[in-house]
């Protein structure tokens, strides 16, 4: 339910301003999730607002089979929260009742999907088996192929339109607003769909809570995987000072690039050629093998990369699986070769390795193969009967494998960090505000692959809980954001024109605006970090900044890209300061990303450009928090990661506390 609007003056343009209990922003997976619990729990006063329902990475992203991870309960192999939340904590830079939390509530958000109506799939007994993921020793992981993500959008969505919650798209949220103590009131909202309105489509929607779903910062990067069509809006929380967790670690790995997809899982189980050539297409090279010292090695890496698809630090070393990434890496980023990966034809090796042949393949590589039934004579051939619907899903994107490469680089794919927030999912200054899915820092250095799915439901569910345990809404007042609103109106006069004839001038100018931050975040913050290139980084996207204060001219129907900009850098300059910061401390390579530096050690004796900074592992135990100072400055601290709780799970007692509502206090 949303009141009926009344218009009031800012700036001069007329704003409609709607009430509602609970604004939901984002129309992702944890969103819809959230929005469901809210209204089984009695919450009729709430609304979502989407900029795009068809958008965003739930929808829109997978792999060669994406994976849900939660507890087992269909296995010889006994499991238990305490024993998940092992792998949770495993990489560091994880508050361990979060975590414990994450895996605690697991099987009751991976069940209501289930009721929901996903077919995961499941033995005659009804049991819900497993496959090891990457960093998960036990079998967690389960998927439903290539759209697992795609299909919990699909029933969440259903369920949303049963219960009738509105949903209004093509909405950017441009502000969110607080009172004079750091609390919720709503949103300023932009309707793409009336630009050309008197007041461009603008409105005002008070709520007394802001779920805030909208993933991570995918319009980062120029390498990246996330889908064209989502950029994310973490800006949009930054300017109002929430804390931020763990900015420093993001997530790369192989992708292709033509058509936005991860390489992992069967894609390189089947050991497809990599190449690179030059940016016509010219001087093919086959550029691993100089790399490895045997058929063994390579096959070794190329199939484990499968398994442990993200980049990481630690493993590169002893010819690891990362080295490829890093090879990769190199190929594009340094040398600005282009790089494929062709399912037609086998790896090269060394001229003095022989031929390949199912004899030189390493034994885990293999084994796996031929215990799948898998085993041919070339990559394509290995993949049809490994993974048909891995060939399906380029097919329906008209790739087709046994015909094309596919052109790949070492692209930015999950942000394991994001906004500071408590057991609850409630921010950890701004009252009332609640990250759930990517947006929220929940994860570590290192996650278990498919947990971010689980994270997005259980913040749901509890996100929910929260609102609801505050009780009967209270409306929020106008009265106390009114110089929030008046000031993006008065930046948005500053910044836009009725001028027609600069459509393609100002077109120009923000396709710039936005390719330089991109290109500046890959080259300095992406899977290779040193200190100079961060540094420098910062103070350009500070220079940046200025240059989108002092923009005008630009015609209302770049509105919404202005405005988005204008977040995304704000994000920028946090995350750049975060990493700046972390370096300075003394942080070294960990999780997907290498710290090089002069004083580092050589991961490989043919590449002495990267020499490795050591992670400094005391640092697992803390979590580096970004926030403003009194001033509005940045700051950083780092706060020591709470322990794992400890529960009796004594009957009488929690049965007491439930009655009670007491464990509701945080």
């Amino acid at each position: 339910m949303v009141d009926a609007s009344e218009q009031y003056l800012f700036q001069g343009y007329a704003l409609p301003v709607y009430q509602t209990g609970v604004l939901i922003i984002g129309s992702g997976a944890a969103s819809l999730s959230c929005a469901i619990h809210l209204h089984r729990m009695g919450c009729s006063e709430m609304l979502i607002v989407t900029d795009n329902r068809n958008g965003g990475t739930s929808r829109n992203t997978g792999s060669d089979k994406q994976t849900y991870y939660r507890q087992s309960d269909a296995s010889h192999v006994p499991d238990s929260p305490y024993a998940m939340v092992e792998s949770y904590i495993r990489g560091g830079a994880t508050h361990g009742d979060i975590a414990f939390i994450e895996a605690q509530n697991s099987l009751r958000a991976f069940y209501n999907l289930v009721s929901l109506g996903m077919e995961f799939p499941h033995n005659r007994y009804g049991g819900y088996t497993g496959y090891k993921t990457d960093h998960d020793p036990s079998s967690r992981g389960i998927s439903l192929g290539p759209y697992t993500s795609r299909e919990m959008v699909r029933v969440l969505s259903a369920e949303v339109q049963r219960n009738g919650t509105p949903l209004w798209d093509q909405c950017d949220v441009v502000r969110l607003l607080t009172d004079e103590n750091d609390q919720m009131v709503g949103a300023v909202i932009l309707d793409k769909t009336k630009l050309q309105e008197e007041n461009h489509g603008l409105s005002v929607i008070l709520a007394d809570h802001v779920v805030l779903g909208t993933g991570g910062p995918a319009g980062f990067y120029a390498s990246s995987v996330y889908p064209r069509v989502h950029v994310g809006s973490i800006g949009l929380a930054m300017e109002i000072g929430a804390e931020a967790a763990n900015l420093t670690e993001s997530q790369f790995g192989i992708a292709s690039i033509k058509f936005r997809w991860n390489l992992s899982g069967s894609y390189q189980q089947v050991l497809p050629r990599y190449y690179s050539t030059d940016r016509e297409g010219n001087n093919p090279e086959d550029f691993l093998s100089p790399y490895f010292s045997s058929w063994e090695a390579l096959t070794n890496a190329v199939f484990l990369k499968g398994y442990q698809w993200p980049f990481d630090a630690a493993k590169i070393p002893d010819e690891g699986s990362s080295l490829i990434d890093l090879l990769v890496y190199q190929e594009t980023q340094v040398k600005g070769r282009r790089v494929f990966m062709d399912f037609r034809e086998n790896l090269s090796g060394k001229s003095e390795w022989c031929d390949f042949s199912k004899s030189c393949v390493a034994s885990s590589a293999l084994g796996y193969l031929q215990t799948s039934g898998a085993w041919a004579e070339t990559p394509y051939e290995r993949l049809q009967l490994l993974n048909q619907a891995a060939i399906d899903m380029y097919a329906s994107n008209h790739i087709d494998l046994s015909h094309e490469p596919l052109e790949i680089d070492v692209c930015a794919q999950h942000n394991n960090g994001g906004l500071a927030a408590d057991i609850w999912w409630e921010s950890t200054n701004i009252a009332h505000l609640y990250p759930i899915g990517e947006v929220n820092g929940s994860h570590g250095v290192s996650r278990p692959g498919g947990s971010a799915l689980n994270a997005g439901q259980v913040g749901a569910l509890r996100a929910a809980t929260r609102i609801v345990g505050y009780g009967t809404p209270k409306h929020a007042s106008l009265q106390a954001c009114k110089t929030q609103i008046n000031d993006l109106i008065l930046y948005i006069k500053h910044v836009t024109s009725d001028e027609r004839s600069n459509w393609q001038e100002a077109k120009i100018l923000l396709d710039t605006q936005q390719s330089v931050l991109q290109h500046r975040m890959s080259r300095s913050a992406g899977p290779i970090r040193v200190h100079s290139l961060v540094e420098k980084a910062l103070l350009d996207a500070k220079e940046q900044q200025s240059t989108l204060a002092s923009v005008n001219g630009i015609p209302f129907i770049y509105l919404p890209k202005v405005l988005r900009l204008r977040h995304m850098v704000l994000a920028q300059v946090w995350y750049l300061y975060a990493i700046k910061t972390y370096l300075e401390r003394g942080g070294g390579s960990r999780g997907s990303y290498l710290v090089v530096s002069e004083e580092g050690e050589t991961p490989h004796p043919l590449l002495a450009t990267y020499s490795m900074v050591p992670e400094e592992r005391s640092l697992r135990s803390t979590i580096q928090v970004v926030g403003l100072d009194a001033s509005q400055a940045l700051q950083d601290r780092w706060d020591s990661c709470r322990e794992v709780p400890s529960e009796t799970f004594w009957f009488e007692r929690v049965w007491r506390e439930y009655r009670e509502k007491s464990y509701l206090n945080v």
